[in-house]
């Protein structure tokens, strides 16, 4: 039966319609929360990186506005206010969290001061999420009087709508959409919540102009930003880069940008040069072949973790004694792109196939399938006719290269391993000892191992940090450094079980860098770039020793001229 409203306003029945919209608004209110949280954190380690230092941030930022929006709303006094107030904060909070990601990117774009606009935002929308659970309680204690009810029945629906939330971020929502228009397709779903609630507590709303005229604006807004917003964003992102952007893809994992003018073409990864076609090569050839070069016998059987692009398994393929080499790699969009994508196809020449495996989980890893490698025949009179021959099988597969090694029951002659920086967890645990003792499992006996391991010189004590966790596996290591005028100086290790890697000769092929003399010259370490005194640094997954001391740098020791991190 009608229950009396606040006074000067109708009673107002609680109805089985009305409390079934209500407990689908209360729903949608704890998972719309979550999400919002999620998507600031996710985009701002896009940006800048350390998903640690922004999940953590902007996470604890938002709970403490929430914290403040409860305080806050104490100073409400009017009761039959309530229902607007509601509405209007649902209103306004679904057009500044619709536009959030958008506002977001173009800040980063456009402004010098980028965390001002990102922790603002993560405040005013943690201060909108704190008001709403505080004022559909203090409207629903009309109809659940007792406050063990009212509280349980709003509290609970709220974190069951949380997981609800969780879970549709991580297995739709993030999977198929870009950041932004997740954002505003959530601002829109605000949009509808704060409908339904104005026509559920339609007689309780006192200012029907005010709050008919702002929900209509707001879809009007962020209709505006429906139209606009991929112009914006693409007009943003070519700011960031100093080359006219190419091709362009926003994977499940992470923003994939190809950049170039005429010949030159460089690859990003959430905004971080993976390479350029300038001098790649120099990067790769050190990378493949001094360790091929130090097997006991020609190289057949190559695992490679990571590169994506192909790069390294072009210059594996470059030894005639390979017959197969695996690519194991996070991201299906990578390795699309690297078969697909003409310019990077030529730099890579042909290596992979046009097709992309699914990704797989640890318990369920199977080789994939195998893409023939093919050349022109070598007798004039077959390679007239057009007659290939079958140089080697590239498998590619495309899982977590930790849950692979791990899952995966198989040996190689050398693993590859060419992972980004160990600047977050998820990447930390790909250079802790617990990974390379798996890798040294996985190779066949004499095998070899190498990795990237950063930058000797501006982040050193990381680079021979992952050195000393290496040899703490198990490995004898041989290290080596180069000048990349795109990354600058660089480092890779290479290790074998047992006795140190001694580097071979390798077969006649047209390299463009490598040589003995540089092979040699690489081996040596000046002082600048010399294992630092002290006790080894040995990282493991519960101490990421690596991941600390690479997002530490290297100080500058001069004078106070700029921050006192070298630049990376």
């Amino acid at each position: 039966m009608p229950q009396p409203g606040p006074p000067g306003l109708p009673p107002l029945a609680l109805t089985r319609l009305r409390r079934g919209l209500l407990t689908l608004v209360v729903l949608f209110l704890g998972g719309s929360g979550l999400i919002y949280e999620y998507c600031l954190s996710t985009l701002a380690t896009h940006l800048v990186g350390n998903s640690i230092e922004q999940f953590s941030v902007i996470i604890g930022l938002m709970l403490f506005a929430m914290g403040l929006a409860g305080l806050a709303q104490r100073h409400l006094r009017d009761p039959t206010a309530i229902a607007d107030i509601f509405v209007l904060v649902e209103t306004g909070l679904a057009v500044i969290g619709g536009a959030s990601a958008l506002a977001l990117y173009l800040a980063f774009a456009h402004l010098d001061h980028f965390r001002f606009v990102l922790y603002l935002l993560a405040l005013v929308i943690g201060f909108g999420i704190g008001l709403e659970i505080p004022l559909l309680l203090r409207i629903n204690e009309r109809w659940r009087t007792d406050l063990r009810e009212n509280v349980g029945e709003i509290l609970s629906l709220d974190y069951m709508g949380a997981l609800l939330g969780a879970l549709l971020w991580a297995f739709v929502l993030l999977p198929t959409m870009a950041l932004d228009r997740i954002s505003l397709l959530l601002g829109l779903a605000n949009l509808g919540a704060a409908l339904v609630t104005l026509l559920m507590f339609w007689p309780w709303i006192r200012n029907r102009v005010l709050v008919v005229g702002a929900l209509i604006g707001s879809f009007a807004c962020l209709g505006g930003l429906a139209a606009l917003g991929p112009k914006l964003v693409v007009d943003a992102r070519q700011r960031l880069f100093a080359y006219p952007i190419r091709h362009h893809v926003q994977s499940a994992y992470q923003d994939i940008v190809i950049t170039g003018s005429g010949q030159r073409l460089s690859m990003y990864l959430n905004g971080h040069l993976q390479f350029d076609s300038e001098d790649e090569y120099i990067y790769h050839e050190l990378l493949v072949h001094p360790a091929l070069s130090a097997l006991e016998r020609p190289p057949r059987n190559v695992l490679v973790l990571g590169g994506g692009d192909g790069l390294a398994v072009r210059e594996i393929l470059r030894w005639p004694s390979v017959r197969r080499v695996l690519l194991v790699d996070l991201d299906p969009a990578v390795t699309t792109i690297a078969a697909t994508y003409g310019p990077l196809v030529r730099l890579n020449e042909g290596v992979l196939a046009d097709e992309r495996v699914e990704v797989r989980h640890s318990g369920a890893v199977k080789p994939g399938g195998e893409v023939a490698v093919t050349k022109r025949a070598e007798l004039s009179r077959d390679a007239l006719r057009g007659v290939e021959e079958t140089t080697a099988r590239v498998q590619v597969m495309n899982l977590d290269a930790d849950a692979y090694v791990r899952d995966f029951e198989g040996r190689f002659d050398a693993i590859i391993c060419d992972f980004p920086d160990p600047s977050a967890p998820d990447l930390a645990k790909l250079f802790s000892v617990e990974f390379y003792g798996v890798l040294h499992r996985r190779l066949a006996p004499g095998g070899v191992v190498v990795l990237q391991a950063g930058s000797p010189y501006t982040m050193r004590a990381a680079f021979w940090s992952v050195r000393d966790t290496l040899e703490a596996a198990g490995f004898a290591v041989v290290s080596l450094h180069a000048n990349v005028p795109t990354f600058g100086e660089w480092g890779w290790h290479v290790g074998r079980a047992g006795a140190a890697p001694q580097f071979g000769s390798r077969p006649q092929m047209s390299l463009r860098y490598l040589t003995d003399g540089v092979l040699a010259a690489a081996q040596t370490f000046p002082p600048p770039m010399a294992r630092p005194a002290g006790p080894p640094r040995i990282s493991t997954r519960l101490d990421p020793w690596v991941m600390r001391l690479y997002e530490r740098g290297e100080p500058l020791t001069g004078p106070r001229l700029f921050n006192q991190t070298a630049e990376r």
